[in-house]
């Protein structure tokens, strides 16, 4: 019931015939993978189709992290390359060659993009310390607290807190019982 249901309310293009040489079958398909379910012809076998659909996907994602990288190793060779001037312009003859040349830089790119990835993607315990401390902030600033109220409040448990702490050491320092 389902299955009629959002066929109907999704028209799909016409399938191809499955008796069309194979000259037509390999434009239909590539037509397929190049626009997806936009195509004005979809193939006829349902496991072409998903094998093409998986393929154009792949494609995609593969594409988009080769641009990505080429834009980390273009931004390290342009910054090599700055650099590399700079320092011929400024320094001595040989100090143009000590500069790092466009290998180094796009390496230095490609470094920079793996290092990035990787903050992205830390684990939770590199999370937190002093960032928490301000996300509290603003939670109590969007709830309409006073600053200076806050502050009074927090000085007071800290001090209650340092009383507390106190008269525990007391309580466990044996020689303070006698």
């Amino acid at each position: 019931m389902s299955s009629s249901s959002s066929s109907s309310s999704q028209p799909q293009p016409p399938s191809d015939n499955p008796k069309s040489s194979r000259l037509h079958k390999a434009k239909v398909n590539l037509e397929y993978l190049a626009l997806g379910s936009q195509a004005a012809v979809v193939p006829a076998s349902l496991t072409t189709r998903s094998a093409l659909t998986t393929a154009r996907y792949a494609i995609k994602y593969i594409i988009k992290r080769l641009i990505r990288y080429a834009k980390y190793a273009a931004a390290g060779a342009a910054v090599a390359a700055i650099g590399g001037g700079l320092l011929g312009t400024l320094g001595s003859g040989l100090a143009f060659f000590a500069a790092p040349g466009i290998g180094v830089g796009m390496g230095l790119g490609v470094i920079t993009g793996i290092v990035k990835f990787g903050w992205r993607h830390r684990g939770n315990h590199l999370r937190g310390g002093i960032w928490e401390g301000w996300s509290n902030m603003k939670e109590r600033a969007q709830a309409g607290h006073d600053g200076s109220k806050d502050e009074a409040l927090d000085a007071a448990r800290h001090e209650e807190q340092r009383r507390k702490t106190e008269n525990k050491e007391t309580r466990n320092n044996v020689w303070m019982r006698v």
